[in-house]
């Protein structure tokens, strides 16, 4: 596996740090830290202008070695990159040019409102990266229990598939989530035939339970052999509002989601879903999308 870990010296992109040394990771994973600086344009015979452009890539350096050290305890071989360019543009441009299988970042950098609990550069990173993204708030800890929203789009059994391939910890316990949306009931339905109605649409939301019961039958078997419990909720109600509200439970350390849900439009690169649900929640979300490279 190859991640990168961005960096701006930020306290969520130092936590990013520290919990990217605590996820089980494949054996011989390959990580590059990287920080991108905005360099003032050079002009001829502005030599205070070439010691500020100077002094702002000995930062960047100074910065990346540091995370580096942080590091090289678990990954010695970690490789550090100053890159020159708009933050959210030299990211993704990174991931495809050195081929990333994960991109791990804070949520909020140093230019991040306190009040945003998301910044600019995590959400263009997450909407545009080519690969999965591992967006850290909070304090550093072992991944007890994992949330993971299934709702049986390509994006949500990729994002199942994809972390279900790491070694991970068999002391870890997995709570899958399915929301069931609701069935519209028409407000213009006559009352003699509103009982069938609401019995018709039971009916309905019980169908779709079914289906994803049985889409997720097999990743579900897999998974109980290898963790110590897997349970599978499927409540009813709008998606982006019940995982968020599963989420937050104090015990859940990472939620998992696909980048886009069932309603999602195809050309739209996040959903609406993932991106409410990676605005609201209080830990690590991870975004996969279901186009591996």
């Amino acid at each position: 596996m190859r991640v990168i870990l961005a960096t701006d010296g930020s306290k969520d992109a130092r936590a990013a740090a520290e919990w990217l040394t605590e996820l089980t990771l494949p054996a011989g994973t390959a990580v590059l830290v990287l920080t991108a600086v905005m360099l003032p344009g050079a002009a001829v015979g502005a030599p205070s202008l070439e010691q500020l452009r100077s002094s702002i890539l000995a930062d960047g350096r100074r910065l990346v070695e540091e995370t580096k050290a942080l590091l090289h305890e678990r990954w010695p071989e970690t490789e550090a990159r100053v890159a020159e360019g708009d933050p959210r543009d030299v990211i993704v441009h990174e991931a495809s040019d050195w081929r990333a299988d994960l991109i791990v970042l804070g949520a909020r950098g140093l230019g991040a409102v306190a009040k945003f609990l998301l910044g600019s550069v995590s959400t263009a990173v997450a909407r545009h990266a080519p690969c999965p993204v591992l967006v850290v708030r909070g304090t550093a800890r072992r991944v007890g229990t994992a949330l993971v929203a299934v709702d049986g789009s390509p994006d949500s059994l990729e994002a199942l598939r994809w972390f279900a391939a790491l070694p991970l910890d068999p002391s870890m316990a997995i709570r899958l989530v399915s929301v069931i949306e609701p069935v519209h009931f028409p407000s213009t339905a006559p009352h003699a035939i509103a009982a069938r109605l609401r019995a018709i649409i039971k009916e309905v939301e019980r169908e779709r339970a079914d289906e994803l019961t049985r889409a997720l039958g097999g990743p579900v078997a897999e998974l109980r052999g290898r963790v110590r419990s897997v349970e599978h909720a499927m409540p009813i109600g709008l998606a982006a509002d019940e995982i968020s509200r599963a989420a937050d439970d104090p015990s859940i350390d990472l939620v998992v989601l696909g980048a886009r849900g069932l309603g999602a439009v195809r050309r739209v690169l996040l959903g609406s879903v993932s991106e409410r649900v990676l605005r609201h929640v209080a830990c690590p979300v991870l975004i996969v999308r279901g186009t591996p490279r």
